[in-house]
């Protein structure tokens, strides 16, 4: 904080602020309160650009991102540290390398002050101070003002926020636990109701507010509330109450306290002197060295030193590398546990044996602390008890290792101050909800840290690290495969990198490749292992998403292709995420990695061709369907092509209007491409020109010229595969618009023309007024007036006789744009009005927004600068209902020119608005807005 300046505070949860002396501080734009919420939450550690870039762009970040986060964090110093001379250093907000770093003062966060009041009341917990810290939690839990990150919006800014509400909602069920523990149970069962209704899958929350209806006497509504539970986890999830839920209900059943009893006081052996304390020491061998996994091993740390006896869950993909980093892990911080180490392997996926039964692993965990096995308990809660006795108050280090499922984990965890870390292929919700497990997700090591495995196991100084950064981006980064690749290296010392990258970029052999010589501990052993873990529907499902030729799964493409119901489909999804089988890259999106994607195309290659050319179809089918109906949405003339695919998908994405059919078509923007291509190639001839037919409106708003016209060259040949001369049409006419996009004028020309011979085979006059228009267009753009004109009067004429308004309306307002371009504005203007009023009637937004950009060309050129104007902003207007950034460009670029000439401020907002938005759809049409606007800056500073 600069000298003499009042102290910043900051908020986060809530609205995003930061206050000084009770005054607001003026954040400025969107975007720059989110670089700020980036900052903040990195809590005192240096973000770097490229982070914050992805934070508030994510994939949509633009070609000025570098210079927009400059500008944004300049403007954060500015109103950060007001006083700060022009050239002095920023104090708060510094450069740290390629990044930035914020400085917070201690307590001006108040996501800071938060989580110390926890901890605080944590440490009075374990001192008995029951009341006293669940004052502290009260004062933590007020801070939370409203929903966190208030204003701030972006993938980011969603993540961060489910994460904080998530953290609220832990410390409320753990300021319900207290108050329950003394006696404030009648008062909490209203705040414990809201709980549970808006978070139903939370079984913590169901238990609390049962023990709190039998608090206040009402057992009833205890039992009622308990079926509720139930049967929303049976419908939700298809799992049956965890144990501490159903323990509550048998001792409400039975007429007992549902409360935790409290550990029994240690009455003292008599005996003439103490029996040795057995230290356990079962952790095995640590592995030689741990690559890559800094952050994970920080996190854990972190949570040790934060947390008294927490509950770690490592989990992540087959072959990920999870044991390792669990017992990297423990043997780094073995010494924090004198009273020993337990360790057992629960092989919840070794295809030879069955899961060990929790009774078993209380067997050994006992035995390992020195019970005698005739001492040993015959029921697991018998067990479980005296394992809770043995370890109370003893600092342990217990892994479970390879753990399929939470339902039957409770019974091995012990209390505080013993830390339990626990490995398994799925995310275990019920572990996290019940005991507040902390969640170690692993992913794919980064190629540098792959590089590095594969370097110091094969152990050859031959290699070129070009060869093997290859080589590990075919493993994809899995740890696993990266060892069974370079293991083949190291004993093979005559087996050439480029051999074996060679064998590996075969997709359909490269599970086999990366296998060793007994076929154990092979890549693909790994993933079946994690498969047959499954129920039968998300195993089925599995292998039908192999036959999906995107980037993405929804769940409405899966219940398309599996032939299920949208629910089934999504708790399919939802079984292979928590298997680490796929993951989610945003919400209600699922992908799977490189490998995983490979095994998935092996399991559909399993499947029968009718099972495959069935699911295939469905796919295609629902996306034809899907297209078809956002097309219909767009605010822009189409054809009268009649898309009726063989299988009508039963469940589709909400879609009411233009802004909802704009969202669809950029999420799904990349599978409708892959799906189009996969059509093309695969001989799906209707598919394959229709799918093209339904992305062209969309890929030209976007200004998409390349993808448009290469999946209409594509899309013309399956119309010629076809022979359907309908079909042709479209296409040779849809391929005469996108080569006008690049300027190819005489391939333009004959392409149209020969859509308007197809049109005058037909004896089609809606099409041939259609492409008479386009023909003329691209004569005018030749240069060849004279001709362009002939053409447009005949196009209207034909359009009168069809009936076909629209065509009527596009050739009026084309041969208005042959007498702008020919400085005939005074003959322009009818035709351009008749056009304008045309596109009303028929609901073209589109064209009716691009025919007030041209009459307010027209009129700025004749001196009418009001009018001008006028048209300019109702073009805004009409291309903001329309929501197509293309027309808003045009429109903005015209309001910059006519404020231009009038002399008049905005006329740079204008330009620099039509700049981004032309610049962010890649249009042509930037370079020379670009140009105007440094005219204009130019003519200012002269």
């Amino acid at each position: 904080m600069t000298h003499g300046e009042e102290p910043l505070r900051y908020e986060v949860l809530g609205l995003l602020r930061v206050v000084r002396a009770g005054q607001d501080v003026d954040l400025g734009a969107a975007k720059q309160r989110a670089v700020l919420a980036v900052l903040l939450l990195a809590r005192g550690t240096p973000v770097s650009r490229g982070q914050i870039i992805e934070a508030v762009w994510g994939d949509n970040a633009p070609s000025s991102a570098v210079n927009l986060v400059q500008t944004y964090v300049a403007g954060l110093r500015r109103a950060l540290e007001p006083a700060r001379a022009r050239r002095a250093p920023a104090e708060l907000l510094t450069s740290v390398g390629d990044g930035y770093l914020m400085r917070v003062e201690p307590g001006a966060l108040d996501l800071d002050v938060f989580e110390r009041q926890v901890l605080l009341a944590n440490r009075l917990r374990a001192a008995g101070d029951l009341a006293g810290a669940a004052v502290e939690l009260d004062d933590a839990l007020a801070l939370f003002r409203a929903e966190p990150l208030g204003g701030v919006s972006g993938l980011f800014a969603d993540v961060e926020r489910g994460r904080l509400v998530e953290r609220r909602l832990a410390v409320l069920e753990e300021r319900a636990e207290l108050g329950l523990a003394i006696g404030q149970g009648p008062e909490l069962v209203a705040q414990l109701s809201t709980v549970v209704v808006e978070h139903p899958l939370r079984e913590r929350g169901h238990g609390l507010l049962m023990r709190a209806l039998v608090q206040a006497g009402r057992q009833a509504e205890a039992l009622a509330a308990y079926r509720e539970a139930r049967r929303v986890l049976i419908e939700e999830l298809g799992v049956e109450p965890g144990f501490e839920l159903r323990r509550v209900h048998q001792a409400v059943l039975a007429g007992n306290s549902p409360e935790p009893e409290r550990p029994p006081a240690r009455i003292p052996v008599q005996a003439p002197e103490p029996a040795p304390v057995t230290v356990p020491a079962q952790l095995p061998r640590a592995p030689v060295a741990l690559v890559g996994r800094d952050p994970e091993l920080a996190l854990m740390d972190a949570v040790l030193r934060g947390h008294d006896g927490p509950v770690l869950l490592v989990t992540g993909p087959a072959g990920v590398g999870k044991t390792a980093l669990a017992l990297h892990w423990a043997h780094r911080v073995r010494e924090e546990f004198p009273d020993g180490q337990l360790y057992v392997d629960v092989h919840g996926y070794d295809p030879n044996r069955e899961p060990l039964e929790i009774g078993e692993v209380l067997n050994r965990f006992l035995r390992a602390l020195g019970v005698p096995a005739s001492d040993t308990p015959v029921s697991v809660d018998e067990r479980s008890a005296l394992l809770r006795t043995l370890l109370a108050d003893r600092r342990m280090l217990v892994m479970l290792d390879n753990v399929r499922s939470s339902a039957d984990l409770l019974p091995l965890l012990p209390g505080a101050p013993s830390c339990v870390v626990v490995t398994s292929r799925r995310r275990l919700v019920g572990l996290v909800a019940q005991v507040e497990a902390k969640l170690v997700e692993l992913d794919m090591l980064d190629q540098d840290a792959a590089v590095d495995v594969l370097g110091r196991i094969a152990g050859r100084s031959d290699i070129e690290a070009d060869a093997l950064r290859q080589l590990a981006e075919l493993c994809d980064g899995l740890p696993l495969a990266l060892r069974i690749a370079a293991a083949r290296l190291a004993v093979s010392p005559k087996l050439a990198v480029a051999e074996l990258v060679e064998e590996l970029q075969d997709e359909q052999g490269r599970l086999a490749a990366l296998g060793l010589e007994d076929g154990e501990g092979t890549v693909r052993a790994a993933l079946d292992a994690s498969r047959r873990a499954l129920p039968a529907l998300p195993s089925r499902l599995l292998a039908i998403v192999g036959l999906h030729p995107g980037a993405d799964l929804t769940s409405h493409v899966v219940a398309a292709m599996g032939d299920v119901t949208l629910v089934e489909a999504q708790r399919a999804l939802d079984a292979l995420t928590a298997a680490n089988l796929l993951s989610v890259s945003e919400p209600g999106r699922h992908v799977a990695h490189d490998i995983v994607r490979v095994y998935t195309k092996t399991l559909a290659g399993e499947l029968s061709e009718p099972e495959r050319r069935a699911a295939t179809g469905r796919m295609l089918d629902y996306y034809l369907h899907c297209s078809d109906l956002a097309d219909g949405l767009l605010p822009i003339n189409r054809g009268s092509v009649l898309v009726a695919p063989e299988h009508r998908p039963v469940h589709v994405p909400p879609l009411s209007g233009a802004a909802d059919a704009m969202a669809w078509f950029d999420a799904e923007r990349a599978n409708l491409i892959a799906a189009t291509e996969h059509a093309s190639a695969s001989g799906w001839h209707v598919h394959a020109w229709q799918l093209p037919y339904t992305l062209s409106r969309y890929l030209w708003l976007r200004t998409e010229r390349e993808t448009s016209l290469r999946i209409t060259e594509a899309a013309l040949q399956a119309a010629i595969a076809l022979n359907d001369d309908d079909a042709r049409f479209v296409m040779q006419f849809n391929l005469g618009v996108a080569l006008l996009q690049f300027e190819r004028f005489e391939e333009a020309l004959e392409a149209q023309r020969g859509a308007l011979e197809t049109a005058r085979r037909k004896e089609d006059v809606h099409q041939q007024a259609r492409a008479l228009t386009t023909v003329a267009g691209t004569l005018l753009d030749l240069g060849r007036a004279e001709e362009s004109e002939a053409h447009y009067r005949e196009a209207m004429e034909i359009s009168r006789i069809a009936g076909s308004k629209w065509a009527e309306a596009n050739a009026h307002h084309h041969l208005g744009l042959l007498y702008l371009a020919t400085q005939r504005f005074d003959d322009a203007m009818p035709w351009l009005r008749v056009a304008l009023t045309m596109y009303h009637e028929v609901g073209e937004q589109c064209g009716e927004a691009a025919c007030h950009v041209d009459i307010s060309t027209a009129l700025l050129e004749t001196g009418d600068t009001d009018g001008a104007l006028s048209s300019a902003r109702t073009a805004l207007a009409v291309a903001s209902d329309a929501v197509s950034p293309y027309h808003q460009a045009l429109a903005h670029d015209r309001l910059a020119a006519v404020f231009d000439q009038l002399g008049a401020a905005g006329a740079a907002a204008h330009w620099q608005r039509a700049l981004a938005l032309f610049t962010e759809l890649g249009a042509p049409e930037a370079d020379g807005v670009r140009a105007r606007l440094a005219r204009s800056r130019a003519a200012t500073v002269a």
